[in-house]
């Protein structure tokens, strides 16, 4: 498994070469218009970047970890007649595409049908090099969780909070990687489970390149609410925050001490 470096997307290479992406959040641009932000459908740009990462790759799956589209609880008519085209058109690469559903995936299998494969909105495993839990993350995993090395997931658009020279504030998209207890996550879980250890947990940055993201190093603790943070198994404050690009920023808790001691 690795990160693609340049794009919000990872690629495991077995069982099967399957390329992962997250929150690509077609007819985002509808809930723009609504508060009065005119712009163009970017469902082209967005089909033409899954294109050019599946090629570049050499996928032979495509698995979108939640939110593959937007609007809810009704759907935009960007995603009831450009997602689908866009989705015809990645299939015709020989490609196959899985949808694991986010929060925001209400209603899709009536616009997509069989064009993708659907799975549990708790998640899946799959297992290559290393065992491999795929899921959103609005909700709990299930159990299965516990059978693997690493969990993969969603969900947050995370981005970290930078300030500059000049006192102004910029955001960077980021990955987050984090190490947690398997005997906590079971006792949340209510598991009677017998595994024990470090699990690893990697958080994607949204595919998606307009969407709002949520700057993670200026989160308050009462703020910090999906799920697997709330379980206590994983310490958002330890979490490592690397970009897109592959460099690596430092944990969340001395980026959110370094916002506000130059706050101050």
């Amino acid at each position: 498994m690795k990160f693609i470096l340049g794009w919000p997307a990872l690629l495991v290479e077995k069982p099967t070469r399957s390329l992962i992406v997250a929150d690509v959040h077609f007819g985002f641009e509808a809930e723009l218009a609504g508060s009065g932000i005119r712009v163009p459908s970017q469902a082209w740009r967005l089909e033409r970047s899954l294109i050019e990462l599946c090629e570049e790759a050499g996928a032979e799956k495509l698995i979108f970890l939640g939110d593959l589209k937007h609007m809810i609880p009704l759907s935009s008519w960007i995603e009831w007649r450009e997602m689908p085209e866009a989705i015809r058109r990645m299939r015709e690469l020989g490609v196959e595409l899985i949808l694991i559903p986010g929060n925001h995936d209400g209603g899709v299998d009536d616009i997509l049908g069989d064009l993708v494969s659907y799975q549990s909105s708790r998640g899946m495993l799959i297992e290559g090099g290393r065992r491999i839990f795929l899921f959103h993350g609005h909700a709990w995993p299930d159990e299965r969780v516990l059978d693997a090395d690493v969990i993969v997931m969603g969900h947050l658009h995370p981005v970290v909070s930078l300030r500059t020279d000049i006192g102004s504030i910029i955001s960077r998209k980021v990955w987050l990687y984090a190490s947690g207890d398997k005997k906590m996550l079971a006792e949340k879980l209510g598991v009677s489970s017998r595994r024990r250890g470090r699990i690893d947990l990697i958080v994607m940055p949204a595919f998606n390149p307009i969407v709002s993201g949520l700057s993670v190093n200026s989160l308050q603790p009462r703020e910090r609410l999906w799920p697997l943070v709330r379980s206590g198994a994983f310490d958002l404050d330890k979490a490592e925050a690397i970009t897109l690009e592959g460099e690596r920023l430092g944990y969340i808790g001395y980026l959110r001490r370094l916002l506000l001691e130059r706050e101050a």
